[in-house]
């Protein structure tokens, strides 16, 4: 459920095969009667169910301030029936846009306030090992600065998970640095359930999904299953394994609904567009006017990509214009989503998949021909010197040192060679997800932030 920015995607290459190329050409028959506007976006959908291996997609636009056009691609589970524009995918941490609108719901009732203490919702922060984390506020869990560690949901399935998470020391000082935590937004869902005393799917139904004519999104799984809905699946081809939703939600989350907040939605790529569309239309959003503003403020640099902030459940950044551009992705393994949102255009774009490869062809084609927006290329590597140096995360040091010119890494289960992935990113060997160099002031870099962790810089570099 990590949420990973667009613009930094490329243009996948892969050999083809006959199973490839039937893909290829069965998105694009049953897509055929595209508009002009939309047959480049078909184009790369397409190209992407082909080269990823994918069993089913689906891909909308809105433009004007209304959906336009949706199209799809393969099977809602393999060997089973056609993905249609109404299948519901799970899409993973675009769940945070339904999370942060509803929390200003409570906003805007005066029910919750967004720089007030968090603890008078949720009394037991005040007894956590960490005693910052009395101070952290709403406004700070939304947009990812509370400092919170995350908790896998396996690690803590039942109710006590808020004890759990309780036990683990603050990252950083809250409202220090942007430093993304699904926990944080499970948090956020808690204190709603207490603030409104009601369950928090049923007050996202109420107040966020029916009001904008959502008829079939859902962060109900036994509701959803009764529906058109799409199967995760994890691997490829003949190994393919699929899991409907009840499954996945007990393989992947380990049965922890307290997840549903920060990634528990089942909605169609037409209705996320609508979703997306209508919380920032102050003719339809069930959003006063100075909750719009707040949803879609830019609150502080992600220090993730040059220009990028974090807005509740959002990231963005400025265009040419003058506008902004949001985004937000979500990942669970089994299904991928992303979202692109222009609100000053009346433009989004949802694209959904049911495995864990995003689409990233079809979002660079969708912003690039749509918007008619050029991608920001990662920028190159600073100096090493910038990077090496010793980092302190709890009990755990991290050394980053330079060794006949590259840069090194070695604490906390990590070893070996870091490779540049683009801007201050890094990948450690056997790492899946990318390190941060994050840099708060000028001079050398501030922090050291990675899936499991934030480090703070301790100690200048050493070199061998």
């Amino acid at each position: 459920m990590t949420g990973a920015g667009w613009w930094l995607l490329v243009m996948l290459v892969a050999p083809g095969s006959d199973a490839g190329e039937a893909r290829r050409a069965a998105c694009m028959r049953r897509n055929e009667g595209a508009p002009v506007r939309y047959r480049g976006l078909v184009r790369a959908l397409c190209a992407d169910h082909r080269n990823l291996g994918g069993v089913g997609a689906s891909v909308a636009v809105g433009e004007g301030g209304a959906l336009r056009f949706v199209a799809t691609a393969g099977e809602r589970c393999a060997g089973g029936p056609p993905v249609t524009a109404e299948t519901g995918f799970r899409v993973g941490s675009l769940t945070k846009l339904v999370t942060a609108a509803l929390a200003l719901t409570e906003v805007d009732a005066g029910r919750m306030e967004l720089d007030a203490a968090i603890v008078t919702l949720l009394p037991e922060l005040a007894a956590w090992d960490d005693r910052r984390a009395a101070a952290i506020t709403l406004r700070e869990l939304l947009t990812h600065s509370a400092g919170l560690a995350d908790l896998h949901p396996w690690s803590a399935p039942g109710d006590e998970w808020i004890d759990v998470l309780g036990e683990r020391p603050l990252w950083t000082s809250p409202g220090t640095l942007w430093s993304y935590s699904n926990a944080g937004y499970a948090l956020v869902g808690a204190a709603i359930e207490r603030s409104a005393g009601d369950d928090y799917a049923a007050l996202a139904w109420a107040r966020v999904l029916a009001p904008l004519g959502l008829r079939h999104a859902t962060l109900d799984v036994t509701r959803a299953l009764r529906g058109d809905v799409a199967c995760g699946h994890l691997g490829r081809g003949a190994g393919v394994f699929t899991m409907d939703l009840a499954e996945d939600l007990e393989i992947g989350a380990g049965g922890a609904t307290w997840t549903r907040p920060a990634g528990g939605m089942i909605a169609s790529a037409g209705e996320l567009v609508t979703l997306a569309l209508g919380l920032g239309d102050p003719l339809v959003s069930p959003l006063s006017a100075g909750a719009i503003a707040a949803l879609l403020r830019p609150e502080l640099a992600t220090q993730e990509r040059p220009g990028e902030f974090a807005a509740p459940g959002l990231r963005a950044r400025r265009l040419g214009d003058g506008s902004w551009l949001y985004m937000h992705s979500g990942n669970t393994g089994d299904f991928a989503a992303e979202l692109v949102l222009v609100p000053a255009r009346g433009f989004a774009l949802a694209l959904l998949g049911n495995t864990g490869d995003p689409l990233q062809a079809t979002a660079l084609v969708g912003v690039q021909e749509l918007l008619g927006e050029r991608v920001p290329l990662p920028l190159p590597a600073g100096p090493t010197s910038d990077y090496a140096g010793v980092y302190v995360a709890g009990d755990d040091a991290i050394a980053v040192e330079l060794v006949g010119g590259s840069l090194t890494i070695a604490g906390r289960g990590l070893q070996g060679r870091l490779t540049h992935a683009g801007d201050h990113r890094f990948r450690a060997e056997g790492l899946r997800e990318t390190l941060t160099f994050v840099f708060m002031g000028p001079g050398p870099a501030s922090h050291l932030r990675g899936p499991e962790f934030v480090a703070g810089r301790v100690q200048a570099p050493r070199r061998k």
